[in-house]
């Protein structure tokens, strides 16, 4: 495979990517590979994103543009793009962001490109220690690219656990309502595995408010409530304001989702 074709399939790609495919050719002094990057960048076929990060430049009859789902997902090695992202790629997020957030295992800070926002998050904890880092997470294809991303049921748990990276409850709940179709069971056994109370508090809430479509079986809902917080839990970590108490699953959930304020009134009744 001449370096053209390796450019042709992938898009964008992390310099270790390269130096595998060049070893694979034979080529296997590294001076070598930086050489033909650098060859690549003068000559404007390639942008070097960041440290280790490379896209290749659209040709001119498209446009100018770097798909930032493939950023993200190239960003750090094994990046799973996740929260809101993964709620754009899943095609429920009520409104598209500017922040791109992906899941590692290492420490990395933010960065920008193209007025655009990547964000690293930390995997939880638990899933870290348990070896579970890749629970319910799939696989979808960007541009002949492979991108791994957080399974539907599984963005919903981690966007009720981090409103804060979901674009908040309103953008939550809008974009949830979308939802047509979810495996309880998986979502719950994601949620368990968390070992958060006021996760499986939230989730158990969450699920009881969807329309009767949804069917949740009562066996299911058993596992969160015997996994709930002992005392009452803000539904935010940082909940300011009213709230309801909901004493069944122990939440206090803020007055905007009990009232779906972000609703518009009915004009015929004003």
């Amino acid at each position: 495979m001449k370096v053209k074709q390796f450019f042709e399939a992938h898009p964008v790609f992390r310099y270790e990517e390269f130096a595998a495919f060049m070893t694979s050719q034979g080529t296997n002094r590294p001076e070598s590979w930086r050489q033909q990057l650098s060859y690549h960048q003068k000559a404007g076929h390639l942008i070097h994103i960041r440290k280790f990060l490379y896209a290749v430049k659209p040709s001119l009859s498209q446009p100018q543009w770097v798909d930032p789902y493939l950023i993200a997902s190239k960003a750090v090695d094994g990046a799973i793009l996740s929260y809101h992202t993964a709620l754009e790629l899943h095609g429920i997020a009520y409104t598209t962001f500017n922040e791109f957030t992906f899941l590692t295992n290492r420490q990395m800070q933010a960065f920008i490109y193209a007025g655009q926002r990547f964000r690293a998050v930390c995997q939880p904890k638990k899933l870290v220690v348990n070896k579970k880092t890749e629970y319910a997470c799939e696989e979808i294809k960007r541009e002949g690219m492979s991108v791994k991303l957080t399974n539907l049921e599984r963005t919903i748990v981690d966007v009720l656990d981090r409103p804060d990276l979901g674009g908040g409850w309103e953008e939550i709940w809008r974009s949830l309502d979308n939802v047509t179709s979810i495996d309880t069971a998986t979502m719950i056994e994601y949620a368990l595995l968390l070992k958060n109370a006021t996760v499986a508090a939230k989730v158990g809430f969450f699920l009881e408010q969807r329309p009767s479509h949804f069917v949740v079986e009562q066996k299911h809902l058993a596992k969160l409530l015997s996994n709930l917080p002992k005392q009452p839990h803000y539904m935010s970590r940082d909940q300011r304001g009213e709230g309801k108490y909901i004493e069944k699953w122990r939440l206090i959930v803020p007055l905007t989702i009990i009232n779906r304020t972000w609703e518009e009134p009915d004009v015929e009744n004003i």
